[in-house]
């Protein structure tokens, strides 16, 4: 039985490269060849998918340089890992964050691209995967994690949809020391879904016990999420 395949990227010479690989191999049927967009948008066309590769990475967007880790995240709210195996590609492998972040969406293996240029490489990776290195690998620099605020329990893609939804980043210009209350409920909103720890801007505990990170920290952290740089006005 031959196997549904997707890609997805933004990169057109990649995407349409890798689509064409796969296309040769009697064993697979590319079903979707899709920028993120695109794929972002497939609702009940996942269902019929048994593979999706997913490009993590396009550092021309705006806000979020890893919009490869919201794909995952739509895919598996209606697919696990066993109805649609999803293999993420990039050149960021290395990264903490987009290794973090593709954690949190349960992404089943995670490649650098050069580990799957050759032909027979990528055959092997999709065409049989119990034989390949299954997960994501976890963080090179834990610390520097922790030091943001970031615990067992943060939840960082959560976190940069909330941003997103709110438009928080682009409010954040010029507000980082607001003490209003219109600002300390948005705060706790934030963290009632990220669940940061609040730090200073050095990694350590605020002199006084404190529920919320600071305006700052927030912004720290979304932008080494994210790797975008907040639009300044």
């Amino acid at each position: 039985m031959r196997q549904r395949v997707v890609v997805v990227d933004d990169d057109d010479i990649s995407r349409r490269g890798l689509a064409e690989l796969l296309d040769d191999r009697p064993e697979l049927d590319v079903a979707g060849s899709l920028v993120h967009e695109e794929a972002l948008e497939w609702d009940d066309e996942w269902d019929a998918v048994d593979i999706a590769i997913v490009d993590a990475a396009d550092s021309r967007r705006a806000d979020d340089h890893f919009p490869g880790v919201g794909v995952v995240d739509h895919i598996r709210r209606r697919r696990s890992s066993e109805q649609t195996l999803v293999i993420v590609l990039t050149g960021h492998f290395f990264d903490d964050a987009v290794r973090r972040r593709m954690r949190e969406a349960q992404a089943d293996f995670f490649y650098h691209r050069s580990e799957l240029q050759a032909s027979a490489d990528l055959y092997r990776a999709i065409l049989h995967p119990e034989q390949a290195r299954s997960g994501v690998p976890d963080g090179t620099d834990p610390e520097a994690q922790f030091r943001l605020g970031i615990v067992e329990g943060t939840r960082i893609n959560d976190a940069v949809s909330f941003a997103r939804s709110t438009g928080l980043r682009d409010k954040l210009t010029g507000r980082q020391g607001d003490r209003s209350r219109s600002w300390a409920r948005l705060r706790t909103s934030f963290n009632d879904v990220a669940h940061l720890n609040p730090v200073n801007a050095d990694g350590t505990p605020p002199e006084r016990q404190q529920r919320d990170p600071s305006l700052t920290q927030i912004e720290r952290v979304l932008e080494w999420a994210t790797r975008a740089k907040r639009t300044t006005r």
